[in-house]
């Protein structure tokens, strides 16, 4: 389509699956600040090929191509219905974090299995239990606030970060043997802190649920 040549039924199929779009993303990925235009768009055309049949009434099928999309999307901008930060795009009332009832889930989590030392119980079991759907799970670990260092073993980031300062301090040869004595913990636990150790860095401490935003791609 050429410039100004948006139909205007286009135009409104398009603000309301973009709309829908960006409310999916926030409820699913409660701590991630925004979204890429890429994604946005790319969402944007899944939720459209999830619409009804066009004989169904008001099930047009969204015919607009990327470019298009990606006006209506600057104009939804340009009028305050949409908040950008470069080629991030979001709702402007959306706020990154869990909600009062979401949070204290996650805390009662992190603190269970900072009690549990350097042998933590799986998390999804507890996550289950607490009633913490998968996604929130997945953005605690990409956010930094988990850290998941082999399949099952998730520590709370300040837990890892002096897990990994007290096994570098530790004098003379290292073995999985030693360190499950010197951490009293599970040999399956201190293999996977030793190999840990040995390919990253602890990364920054995190002083809570939601006191750092995600950006995702």
């Amino acid at each position: 389509m050429t410039i100004g040549a948006i139909d205007p039924e286009q135009r409104r199929l398009a603000e309301r699956l973009v709309l829908a779009a960006l409310r999916r993303f926030h409820r699913e990925q409660p701590l991630a600040a925004d979204l890429r235009m890429d994604a946005l768009v790319s969402r944007v055309r899944a939720a459209a090929a999830r619409r009804p049949p066009p004989r169904h009434r008001g099930a047009a099928p969204l015919e607009l191509d990327d470019a298009d999309l990606r006006r209506v999307i600057e104009d939804m901008v340009t009028d305050g219905r949409l908040s950008r930060d470069g080629r991030r795009i979001r709702l402007p009332e959306a706020r990154p974090g869990l909600d009062p009832e979401m949070d204290a889930r996650v805390r009662e989590l992190l603190d269970g299995l900072r009690a549990s030392g350097a042998e933590p119980p799986r998390v999804d079991g507890i996550a289950a239990r607490l009633g913490i759907p998968p996604t929130v799970i997945d953005q605690l670990r990409s956010s930094g606030l988990l850290r998941n260092i082999a399949p099952g073993i998730d520590y709370p980031a300040d837990v890892w970060s002096a897990l990994h300062a007290r096994v570098e301090e530790m004098p003379g040869p290292m073995s999985i043997a030693r360190l499950r004595d010197e951490l009293r913990t599970s040999r399956r636990h201190a293999e996977a802190i030793l190999a840990a150790v040995a390919s990253r860095p602890p990364g920054p401490r995190r002083a809570g649920p939601t006191s750092r935003r995600r950006r995702p791609r």
